[in-house]
């Protein structure tokens, strides 16, 4: 590579560049206040990111699949992702500035690793490189183990770190095992050609898998096991609600929205070269599919039982990597698309836009996107009421829909999306899931989505219930001074209306989504 490919190469990098140099300043602001004035470190991290944002948006159009070092992809798959996590890091800088947990001497380092984590999670959704990958992964697990034990003086914190950091330290060997035998197999570290091979050894001979095939499954599902512990898919998912409860919220926050997110790109970015008709892929798709229904189905039955509302909102993160994972089962499934993959969602109202069939990846695509927004609304509020109320478990809430109307609504309108039910976003983005999954063959899986989402209004509907139908008389908790609610109130207020506008005019994010290729 001469030096003009390498210029041109890594200005293809901006966002990462920006986000890097956010980083150093949040660390040379904290040096010079001498870790006194962290908010002066936030709002220098919130500019940064906001200008990563602005960057990124910019460049969106221009991104036209080109190769960067022979490791990375500028395509607008990443460019998409690359926005949800800027978005989303947004959002989780600014609760960190109001999260009272934070106010205090020598947390100024945090925002730095928050933005390290990003970076990490920008590189995993562009590379094809099995080992820029690997290394990408990592920065966002170390950072992640790092911000998760934050609050030094909580022992739940600590306990919380040195879990995420030992059951990381497995998944992560299991994974990279996994890799090195794909390595092996393919001859590549290209994610390309490890996916032709895949799909040549995984097919058979027609009698079974030979040797190859049964090492290279064994690959497969090694990866996968360390894909499932990072987006918390059953039976990989047993470190998420010691971890969520302790960490301080931002950072849960982070882990369950943005972390994930990013996550669920890289699986896309994995996975995404395996179908195509390949009839040996089936066996794959199977075993996803039932890790999906796995995933969803305990983690909706486990949140009914949780007291605590961020154990609750970890096991509906369970759940809801399931129905994200379902979308991957068919993206991998042999067979034809949905039948009007790839169509025109633009200009024909919203009944035309829901009839515009996107493929799996696209489906996952899209709802990652909505599970965004529903879930940073979700959280903001949480961090409101456990600000201004002290409310962190449900029966600490009964009664808080009189005394904080407006919050408490913008969260009631989150749990619906949550659950699916229009005309929210979430309603969209499971009626985009159902249908590859049912053009797939795949009936049972669709018929386990739409079973779990209703099981999931029963939690749900308890957390509504508590704040609004208990009666303003059993709220026994005061309003605190310097709660910051009416910030946080209108990032709530700001990712509700977003919920609801992509929810009912859905033709532009619909038209995005369609011109991804995955």
């Amino acid at each position: 590579m001469n030096l003009k490919d390498y210029v041109q190469d890594l200005s293809r990098l901006w966002p990462e560049i920006i986000l890097s140099v956010t980083a150093l300043l949040a660390l040379v602001c904290d040096l010079l206040m001498k870790g006194k004035e962290t908010r002066v470190t936030g709002w220098v991290t919130a500019i940064g990111v906001l200008f990563t944002l602005g960057w990124v948006c910019r460049d969106f159009g221009d991104a036209d699949g080109t190769r960067m070092f022979g490791m990375m992809v500028n395509d607008r798959f990443a460019m998409f992702f690359k926005l949800l996590i800027t978005s989303g890091l947004l959002v989780v800088t600014l609760l960190s500035l109001f999260f009272r947990g934070l106010q205090k001497d020598g947390v100024g380092e945090y925002y730095s690793i928050l933005v390290i984590a990003a970076v990490g999670a920008c590189f995993m959704v562009s590379t094809d490189n099995l080992l820029l990958l690997f290394l990408a992964l990592e920065t966002l697990s170390i950072s992640s183990y790092a911000l998760a034990g934050f609050l030094k003086r909580d022992l739940r914190s600590a306990e919380a770190s040195m879990k995420y950091l030992v059951f990381g330290a497995l998944s992560s060997g299991a994974m990279v095992y996994g890799f090195s035998l794909l390595y092996g197999f393919a001859g590549s570290l290209e994610l390309p050609q490890i996916a032709a091979t895949v799909r040549t050894l995984l097919h058979g001979s027609g009698h079974g898998l030979d040797a190859a095939g049964i090492g290279c499954a064994v690959a497969v599902v090694l990866s996968l096991a360390g894909f499932g512990y990072k987006v918390a898919a059953f039976p990989f998912h047993f470190w998420s609600p010691d971890v969520y409860e302790g960490a301080p919220t931002p950072v849960t926050t982070f882990l369950a929205v943005v972390s994930k997110v990013a996550s669920f790109g890289m699986i896309l970015r994995f996975f995404g070269g395996i179908p195509h008709g390949a009839e040996g892929s089936a066996p794959l798709a199977t075993v996803i599919a039932a890790i999906a229904v796995c995933s969803m189905t305990f983690g909706n039955l486990a949140a009914m039982l949780q007291e605590n509302t961020k154990r609750l909102l970890a096991y509906s993160s369970i759940a809801h990597s399931g129905y994200l994972l379902a979308g991957v089962a068919a993206l991998v499934a042999p067979g034809a698309a949905g039948a009007v993959a790839g169509g025109d969602a633009h200009g024909h109202g919203v009944a035309a836009a829901l009839s515009a069939g996107l493929s799996g990846g696209q489906a996952v695509t899209f709802y990652a996107a909505a599970y965004l927004l529903m879930n940073l609304g979700a959280f903001a509020v949480v961090i409101y009421l456990s600000n201004r109320f002290g409310a962190e478990t449900v029966s600490g809430l009964a009664g808080l829909g009189w005394k904080a109307p407006i919050a408490c609504g913008t969260l009631v309108l989150f749990l619906l999306s949550l659950t699916g039910i229009p005309p929210t976003v979430g309603f969209v983005g499971k009626w985009y899931l159902l249908q590859p999954i049912w053009s797939k063959g795949l009936h049972w899986l669709a018929v386990a989505l739409v079973l779990n989402s209703i099981v999931s209004l029963f939690y749900y509907f308890r957390l509504a219930r508590s704040l609004f139908l208990k009666g303003e008389a059993e709220a026994l908790a005061s309003p605190r001074k310097n709660a910051f609610g009416a910030e946080i109130a209108t990032i709530a207020v700001a990712l509700a209306v977003g919920t609801v506008w992509f929810g009912v005019s859905l033709s532009w994010l619909a038209d995005l989504v369609l011109s991804i290729r995955i």
